[in-house]
C-alpha cells in the first residue's frame, strides 16, 4: 500500500485535471476580487441608447427605484456585483460539481481515484459536511435566488436590443454576448442535481397525475445533468469573457455594431 499525498501506481496524467480546475478556479477568484474592489468602472456600455451589462455587475441593483436603491446614498466601494454576487457565488460554491472540484484541487481529499492524499486527511478522518461545510446544506435556497437571478439576466438582454436613439429594435454583437452568457447560466441552473430533486426525486413513485408529470421531468433534467460540469465551467468562463468584451468596447479597444435591426 502507497502511503502520502501523490503516491499511486497510477502512470497516467492524473494530476493534469485536478491541477488545471485549481488554476482555473484561482484565476475566476483573483480576477473576480479585482473587477470588484480594484478596478470597477466600466461595468457596462450603450449603443444607440441600449445598455449592455457586464455578466458580472448584471443584475445592477444600484439603478433600480425598487426598494430605493437608485436613490442610495452608498459608500464609493459598494458596487452591484458586492450586493448581488454572493447569490451566484453561494450557487456555486455550495454545487454538488463544484464540491467535487475543490474538495480535490485545494483539499486533495483524494486529488484523483487511487491516489492517496495527505496523512493529515487521514489523522482528521472524514467528518461529514460539519462545521463550516454545513453551509453545502443552503444549495437548494441558493436555486431558488438563482432562478431570480437568472430571469433578470434574460430581462438585461431585451435591454441590449431596444434602441431608443432610433427608436428601433434589433441585435448588437452585445446582445449575443449576453444572450450566450444567459443560455449558458440557464443550462447550468436547469441541469442542477438539486433542481432534478425538487422535480421528482423527491418521490417514490411516478405513476398518476402531477406525480407522472414530474417523473417526466425528473428524466429530462436527468438528461442535462449528465453535462452539469460542462454548464457549470463554460457558464462560469463565459462571465468572465464577457465581462472583458465589455471593458474593451467600453475603453474604446473595440466598437460594438448593430447586426439589425427592425
Amino acid at each position: 500500500m502507497l502511503n502520502g499525498l501523490g503516491r499511486t501506481n497510477r502512470i497516467d496524467n492524473w494530476w493534469s485535471q485536478p491541477l488545471t480546475m485549481g488554476i482555473a478556479l484561482t484565476a475566476a477568484l483573483i480576477y473576480t476580487f479585482w473587477r470588484l474592489f480594484i478596478n470597477d468602472a466600466d461595468i457596462s456600455y450603450t449603443l444607440q441608447g441600449s445598455t449592455v451589462m457586464s455578466p458580472i455587475f448584471s443584475p445592477n441593483v444600484l439603478e433600480w427605484d425598487l426598494f430605493g436603491l437608485s436613490s442610495w446614498n452608498h459608500p464609493e466601494w459598494v458596487n452591484a456585483a458586492i450586493l448581488v454576487l454572493w447569490i451566484p457565488f453561494g450557487f456555486r460554491g455550495t454545487c454538488y460539481y463544484m464540491r467535487r472540484v475543490y474538495y480535490r484541487t485545494f483539499f486533495a481529499s483524494p486529488t484523483a481515484c487511487w491516489v492517496d492524499e495527505p496523512d493529515i486527511n487521514k489523522a482528521i478522518g472524514y467528518k461529514g459536511e460539519k462545521r463550516l461545510f454545513i453551509f453545502n446544506n443552503l444549495h437548494r435556497y441558493f436555486l431558488y435566488a438563482a432562478m431570480v437571478i437568472l430571469v433578470i439576466k434574460w430581462w438585461d438582454v431585451t435591454h441590449t436590443m431596444h434602441f431608443k436613439d432610433t427608436h428601433e429594435y434589433g441585435v448588437s454583437i452585445g446582445t449575443f454576448v449576453m444572450a450566450i452568457e444567459a443560455f449558458l447560466l440557464t443550462m447550468y441552473v436547469t441541469s442542477c442535481h438539486a433542481l432534478r430533486h425538487l422535480a421528482g426525486g423527491m418521490l417514490d413513485r411516478w405513476t398518476t397525475g402531477i406525480s407522472r408529470i414530474r417523473g417526466r421531468l425528473f428524466g429530462r433534467i436527468s438528461v442535462l445533468n449528465r453535462s452539469h460540469g460542462f454548464w457549470f465551467w463554460t457558464s462560469l468562463v463565459f462571465v468572465f469573457l464577457g465581462d472583458l468584451w465589455v471593458l474593451a468596447v467600453a475603453d474604446g479597444r473595440f466598437n460594438d455594431v448593430v447586426l439589425f435591426s427592425f
